[in-house]
């Protein structure tokens, strides 16, 4: 996915830079758990997490009515220069209907970075994250850690209430001049793990 050319324009180096297809896929870890009932209406509980993008604005929840993983496109339309940065940010909300506390926490993963048409602009950039409670946090550059394998883990979310990730794509002062007008399309994993809801204990 590349950035218009119109948007190129305009900077010493004008490195296009895409957050790009951010897929995600629950974990479900806690829906064996059981409890004897007595006799009567069985209800089926959902256990969705739904998820809003920005800047792009799309909608999805993280796993679709045919069971594959739902996916979300940022669309960072900005450039980024020498030295400079660009945001995007996630919101994710625990949507169960479930009975009991039915908290969850969310993990984004370490990102994938692929260049775009035999560019080389992947390895001069850092992609950083951190976790907060409202998006308007996320204009706050302080507090964005690089993203490794273990990934960032959010802080318990219970029902009905959302958690943000934010997102910093950085690029290294020391990016060359034939960078300009390459773009890298950046891949995100989000898990969503369900924490023990049964009031006696998992």
């Amino acid at each position: 996915m590349r950035i218009p050319r119109m948007l190129r324009t305009g900077l010493l180096i004008a490195a296009a830079v895409v957050l790009g297809l951010l897929t995600v896929q629950g974990t479900y870890a806690l829906w064996n758990a059981g409890t004897t009932a007595a006799p009567g209406i069985v209800s089926a509980a959902s256990f969705d997490v739904a998820l809003t993008a920005s800047p792009s604005g799309q909608v999805t929840n993280m796993t679709l009515a045919g069971g594959q993983a739902g996916s979300l496109n940022l669309t960072q339309t900005a450039t980024v220069s020498p030295g400079n940065s660009v945001y995007a940010n996630v919101a994710i909300t625990n949507g169960s209907n479930a009975g009991g506390t039915f908290n969850a926490t969310l993990t984004v993963g370490q990102a994938t970075l692929a260049n775009v048409s035999s560019g080389v602009l992947a390895q001069y950039l850092t992609v950083s994250a951190k976790n907060v409670t409202s998006t308007a946090q996320c204009a706050t550059t302080t507090g964005y850690t690089a993203l490794t394998p273990a990934g960032l883990t959010s802080a318990s979310v219970p029902k009905s209430t959302n958690t943000v990730f934010c997102f910093q794509v950085s690029l290294s002062s020391t990016a060359p001049s034939t960078v300009k007008g390459q773009a890298v399309n950046i891949t995100l994993p989000i898990t969503a793990r369900q924490l023990c809801g049964v009031p006696s204990g998992c």
